[in-house]
């Protein structure tokens, strides 16, 4: 029993071991840039220090729609508990981190699409979202 117990745990050892190995050569492969169009974004969405704040704001904007789409506009707001009426706009609670200097407050939807832009605190760079999570950095 005592040795079926020690193949059984070396065996599965032995597995993870290499399954953890693979996993880590296949990622050192897509950083040798050998053509893939999706590292370039991959790695851009990766440097993103303010993205959980983007990621966040859009998640805020995208509840609210899903409860009622026929909004033009949502505003984020610190000052709120629950999704509320204020200034004839939707107002939803949200707060950023300190990794961002600014969130845009009011959203502008139209035909269901819209974009959120947040400036890092670090860098000063300003970055936005999209409704469906794809995060750029916005250039003037």
């Amino acid at each position: 029993m005592k040795r079926h117990k020690v193949l059984t745990t070396g065996l599965g050892l032995l597995v993870a071991l290499t399954g953890a190995a693979g996993l880590t050569a296949c990622s050192s492969d897509s950083d040798t840039g050998s053509g893939g169009g999706g590292d370039a974004a991959e790695t851009e969405t990766v440097d993103v220090d303010v993205a959980e704040d983007l990621e966040n704001a859009r998640t805020a904007v995208a509840d609210a729609l899903a409860e009622d789409d026929s909004w033009a506009q949502i505003m984020l707001a610190s000052d709120v508990q629950a999704p509320t009426v204020k200034y004839g706009l939707l107002v939803v609670p949200y707060s950023y981190s300190d990794a961002a200097s600014r969130v845009q407050g009011t959203i502008t939807i139209t035909d269901g699409t819209y974009t959120i832009e947040a400036d890092s605190a670090e860098t000063g760079k300003t970055w936005q979202i999209d409704q469906d999570g794809e995060i750029t950095e916005v250039t003037k």
